[in-house]
């Protein structure tokens, strides 16, 4: 039964990730077929690219390696290069409302509340690896398990017919991602992954060396700048976009 979930599970890793390429393959060639028109600007587009690479090292890198050793400088240096990655993403490229429905996009705005909150109580209270495990495989990895499920249901209410004439499917999209959520937790807080497992009292502590602090702080530091950088670019070409179009109209800009 392990080896069933463990598949189920990597399936629809694979199928959230999948989806996440493509978006950039589509904004890099086919910017006209995104779901998400924001992304067919570069700058945009380049900083979900990154908050792709980084959930990725955080999930399948720097996350499980860290579990495995009992390294909570490495576990906690990778996150927050997750969360880094992610707010401008939550801040300037969040259409769920749109894109799903005004239910699913109040439940991803709250699930993040949640989550992020969760990350914050675990990290003040003494360290267990059976709740970093926890957040890993069940939290982080909720970045790529529900989007191949959402985006398909997507299709069944993705034009204004088809929503009036399926008023039920974003409903039944939000039951769906909703219940895998639940589903994921149960997974992972049951340790049914045959991959993944809780560290035993018996695995030391990873103690860290200097060189280490060294390379997380520096490379978080690293990322901080880049988003900030990119951020900056991207609502300057927000605002250079604004004054072209009254010119482009035949109207001088003010």
């Amino acid at each position: 039964m392990d080896w069933v979930v463990s598949l189920i599970y990597v399936a629809l890793l694979a199928w959230g990730m999948s989806v996440g390429i493509r978006q950039i393959i589509q904004g890099r060639r086919h910017p006209e077929q995104l779901l998400n028109p924001l992304f067919s600007n570069r700058l945009a587009l380049n900083l979900f690219t990154l908050h792709i690479v980084v959930v990725s090292l955080d999930l399948f890198v720097i996350g499980p390696w860290s579990v495995a050793n009992k390294s909570t400088l490495w576990y906690w240096g990778g996150r927050i290069l997750l969360v880094t990655s992610s707010l401008p993403i939550a801040a300037f490229f969040n259409r769920n409302p749109q894109s799903f429905g005004r239910l699913i996009g109040t439940w991803v705005v709250a699930r993040n509340f949640f989550e992020y909150g969760l990350h914050i109580l675990v990290a003040a209270i003494a360290v267990r690896w059976d709740l970093y495990y926890l957040l890993l495989w069940w939290i982080v990895a909720y970045r790529y398990l529900d989007v191949g499920p959402r985006r398909a249901l997507q299709k069944l209410y993705g034009t204004p017919e088809l929503k009036a004439a399926r008023p039920w499917a974003p409903v039944l999209n939000w039951v769906v991602i909703a219940s895998l959520y639940v589903l994921t937790y149960f997974v992972v807080a049951g340790q049914w992954l045959v991959f993944a497992k809780v560290p035993g009292d018996d695995v030391p502590t990873h103690v860290a060396a200097t060189w280490e602090y060294v390379v997380v702080f520096t490379a978080n530091l690293a990322l901080a700048l880049v988003v900030w950088t990119r951020v900056a670019a991207y609502t300057r070409s927000l605002m250079a976009r604004a004054e072209a179009a009254p010119a482009v109209q035949g109207v001088a800009p003010r």
